[in-house]
């Protein structure tokens, strides 16, 4: 399988963007459209084509910049999981995350979570608290 797609997209990120339904405005934009709703605008499709997966998924679910650098940054001592109510949490591919593993503690983080911090603060000690786990393994 090619590693680009429409719209210059890798197959993953393409895959990202079909899962949210997101379609690509006469601007470039890509958004969600419902019919009861506004329409959600989240990316251009020259960010989604610069930016990692993890970014694209992170700006879906509103995180910051600090958590989309950390996290990309440190992606090698995560995991990205889902949770299916027949199996529990399982690991799954990176555009169908939502749910994340800390490896070193088994710790597993909600996206849902990573959005309700708002201060730089508390994230910062929410980083120092996993990475205390990381020293012993």
């Amino acid at each position: 399988m090619s590693s680009k797609n429409i719209y210059g997209l890798t197959q993953e990120k393409y895959n990202l963007i079909k899962k949210y339904s997101l379609t690509l405005n006469d601007d470039l934009i890509w958004e969600f459209h419902h019919d009861k709703y506004h329409t959600i605008k989240y990316f251009t499709n020259k960010f989604a084509i610069k930016h990692s997966t993890l970014a694209l998924l992170f700006n879906i679910h509103r995180l910051c910049y600090a958590k989309i650098k950390y996290f990309e940054k440190n992606f090698d001592k995560f995991k990205p999981y889902k949770y299916d109510y027949k199996v529990g949490f399982h690991e799954c591919e990176l555009f169908d995350m939502e749910f994340i593993l800390h490896k070193p503690s088994n710790i597993i983080i909600d996206l849902r979570n990573l959005q309700s911090i708002k201060d730089i603060d508390e994230f910062k000690r929410f980083c120092n608290y996993l990475e205390t786990f990381e020293g012993s393994h």
